[in-house]
């Protein structure tokens, strides 16, 4: 069974709320269970205050954009915004067998989010950051 939805936001860290508000009823009408639901949210915290923090001039008006589709066990999020041109997946990985002190500073959130899905992959178009995530769930 196929479904989709889209959840549309501002570029204002006050929205996070949204975000995870929006995630909890999909895991209760799509069944996606808690573990799913808060991997799903990590993923989507971190890109969501990294976009807000770093993708905008100070104080400027955007959009964030976030689909939602399950397929044949696979869940995908595209994750859109209108900021400024940028690929996290330019982030080289993060080295976590590096003692702390000699990490640099950054690159942890792609990290995690590499570790928790199965595929990513990033586009600009029409003047967005487009990164589609896929996840196998149960």
């Amino acid at each position: 069974m196929e479904k989709s939805v889209k959840l549309t936001i501002t570029n204002d860290q006050s929205e996070l709320d949204a975000i995870v508000n929006f995630v909890e009823t999909l895991e209760l009408e799509w069944g996606l269970g808690p573990k799913t639901a808060g991997e799903i949210n990590l993923m989507l915290e971190e890109l969501f205050i990294n976009t807000v923090s770093y993708g905008y001039p100070e104080g400027a008006a955007g959009s964030v954009e976030i689909g939602f589709s399950v397929s044949g066990g696979m869940l995908t999020l595209e994750f859109s915004d209108d900021g400024k041109s940028f690929d996290p997946l330019s982030i080289k990985e993060a080295d976590t067998g590096l003692d702390i002190d000699m990490r640099g500073v950054g690159g942890l959130g792609m990290h995690l989010i590499r570790r928790l899905s199965d595929k990513i992959e990033y586009k600009r178009l029409n003047g967005r950051n487009i990164l589609t995530i896929t996840k196998k769930i149960d």
